[in-house]
């Protein structure tokens, strides 16, 4: 802790001293939600709980900052970090315990060619997926798709994002690290998006080398992930709507190592009032290993008050159905959200909270 506290107290240091030449930014948000989930045991048993990393949107603090080179040129950064309200501890998901900056840290150049970024930052994958899921990547410990194929964020990203009219062109390059193996454990995509007037479409296909980090030729493994998907947004309401499959082809004896999950989904929002607005979402993931399947059916409904431009209430109600080996087990290397562990076919949940961004 004591680490984090001087990390922390450095980077304010070296942020005041640039400010007169480069325009630095705190921001983030901050979600207090409690959450009633029936079901959660083989008896049947219900939990109320503070899911403490935020239920509606995942609590972050971040600096951002960028700097005019002249000539349309700027150097930018961001540094992110996740933490949990409940505990005042650093949020550490899976794979990024003792990382201070888990949400993002990176660096880049951008100007009128678009931009080129390098560091840890969220995939294109991720980005592509997200213009089209009707919640936009709200309530993420309930909705599958902020993990779809496991591409949320990458490391040793060096990503070039590029918007010419109506088009938004992206690709990314993760370095393995591997000595010995340029290509191992490596990530490569590309996605496009184009937009006009109310309308968008957008895909984006991803291929991650050896992703189970065994690297001699009999174990090699590639991951293919591709998605697809489109909306129409006015200022009154919108509807969303994509597909994605992954595939995790591994070439190991075991056939319980090929794994694939499929997503799809739509959902709408309503806008109620200048303050409130409504949205529902139903998502469907079905997930193959083996001759075994296994599938998640989840409808959710969920209704914000907005207090102000950066403070709202939020409430949703929601329902997931399992079937297959999907019941009372989660399929490790595919969406952590597709498994019931409890065993029970289906769980109800209910969420209440506030969301305050700064």
């Amino acid at each position: 802790m004591k680490k984090t506290l001087l990390a922390l107290a450095v980077l304010g240091a070296f942020a005041g001293a640039a400010s007169a030449q480069t325009a630095v930014t705190i921001y983030g948000s901050f979600d207090g939600g409690v959450r009633h989930v029936t079901d959660v045991d083989a008896a049947g048993d219900s939990i109320t709980k503070m899911n403490s990393n935020g239920t509606y949107n995942s609590n972050r603090i971040g600096f951002k900052g960028v700097e005019d080179l002249g000539g349309g040129l700027n150097a930018h950064f961001v540094l992110e970090s996740g933490f949990n309200n409940g505990t005042g501890t650093l949020d550490t998901p899976a794979g990024t315990t003792g990382t201070l900056f888990n949400r993002s840290a990176y660096v880049g150049l951008g100007g009128a060619f678009g931009s080129v970024d390098l560091g840890r930052q969220y995939s294109v994958n991720f980005k592509t997926i997200g213009a089209y899921d009707p919640f936009a990547y709200k309530y993420t410990a309930i909705i599958p798709l902020a993990a779809q194929g496991g591409l949320t964020r990458l490391n040793n990203d060096i990503q070039y994002t590029g918007t010419f009219g109506p088009v938004t062109a992206r690709a990314e390059y993760a370095l393995g690290e591997v000595a010995g193996n340029t290509s191992g454990l490596s990530t490569t995509a590309i996605g496009v998006g184009y937009a006009t007037g109310p309308f968008s479409v957008g895909g984006a296909y991803t291929q991650r080398k050896n992703n189970l980090a065994t690297v001699a030729p009999a174990n090699y493994q590639d991951q293919k992930n591709w998605t697809v998907g489109g909306a129409f947004r006015t200022a009154a309401f919108s509807v969303a709507v994509g597909y994605a499959d992954d595939k995790q082809d591994t070439g190991l004896a075991s056939p319980a190592d090929q794994l694939r999950i499929k997503d799809a989904w739509v959902g709408g929002s309503f806008n109620l009032s200048p303050a409130a607005a409504l949205t529902a979402g139903y998502y469907e993931t079905k997930a193959s290993a083996a001759n075994a399947d296994g599938k998640r059916k989840l409808v959710i409904v969920g209704g914000t008050y907005a207090l102000s431009k950066r403070t709202n209430f939020y409430a949703d109600i929601d329902n997931a159905k399992f079937s297959g080996f999907a019941i009372g087990l989660p399929v490790t290397g595919l969406s952590p959200l597709l498994g019931s562990p409890a065993g029970q076919d289906r769980q109800t949940g209910v969420s209440v909270g506030i969301n305050h961004l700064f």
